[in-house]
């Protein structure tokens, strides 16, 4: 019974992330052709607060999982990169003169190093499905002294950021992050496919994703097109916590706990 209702989930896993993906690519090509390089982005300083407190949330939980040796360590730490990559590919594409020399500074000095930490820890506990995997004890030092030298980061932008400002380069922002979510949609699929243990990881990057590509949409418009944002995240926002149940659901038959090494 129980390996039947696993096919079952399988299939309908497949549906969703394979279906998705071929339904996405035809949607990219539309909103390349029709999306504004410029346009005004509203509630800027709410977009910022809320990516914010998703990269804190996302950086102390995995510095207390880490500490605790636990093998959710993977999902809060892949959150954590996808968050870091998000707001990093946000801040970078859509500002312009001293903005955007501060981002690049930001991205290149902690974002990128945390996001790499991030994919390199999460990568290697797929590797060996939780069982022999050691983490260091310095790593969640590292994501607190990250997330210390982030908050001037964070207190900087809410403090000078407007309300509602012009952004740039919306074609490539939208166009980007629709190909991200068509790439990591298909090698969820792929992977659920074959029952690989990777699905975890590239089933939490799915979910946080379109969570992303929803809070976005429906933050940064008003009127119409705010009313349509709120209607895709009826699909999304679904799609993206079914993403984390799959990926949590794949933890956690990592049997055997993880160990600090020595």
């Amino acid at each position: 019974m129980d390996s039947l209702r696993a096919r079952g989930v399988n299939r309908f896993a497949l549906l969703v992330y394979g279906g998705g993906a071929v339904l996405l690519a035809p949607w990219i090509v539309v909103l390349h052709e029709n999306q504004a390089t410029q346009s005004f982005g509203y509630h800027l300083k709410l977009t910022s607060l809320g990516m914010s407190l998703f990269i804190v949330v996302g950086m102390v939980v995995t510095a207390v999982t880490c500490r605790r040796a636990t093998s959710t360590t993977l999902v809060a730490a892949t959150s954590t990169a996808t968050f870091l990559f998000i707001a990093a590919w946000f801040n970078t594409i859509t500002a312009k003169n001293g903005p955007l020399a501060v981002a690049i500074v930001y991205d290149v000095l902690i974002k990128i190093p945390m996001i790499a930490l991030s994919l390199w820890l999460a990568a290697r506990m797929v590797r060996d499905k939780g069982t022999h995997e050691r983490i260091p004890r310095w790593i969640p030092a590292v994501y607190l002294t990250a997330l210390v030298v982030l908050i001037p980061w964070f207190v900087t932008v809410l403090t000078l950021i407007q309300r509602s400002n012009e952004l740039h380069n919306l074609r490539l922002f939208w166009t980007g992050l629709d190909i991200f979510e068509l790439y990591w949609m298909a090698f969820t699929a792929l992977w659920i496919f074959r029952g690989s243990p990777r699905v975890a990881l590239t089933a939490t990057v799915t979910g946080n994703l379109l969570f992303s590509d929803a809070w976005f949409n429906i933050v940064t418009t008003e009127g119409l097109e705010h009313r349509a944002a709120v209607a895709m995240a009826f699909v999304e926002i679904p799609i993206a916590i079914y993403s984390i149940v799959i990926a949590k659901r794949e933890v956690a038959t990592w049997s055997l706990g993880l160990i600090h090494s020595l």
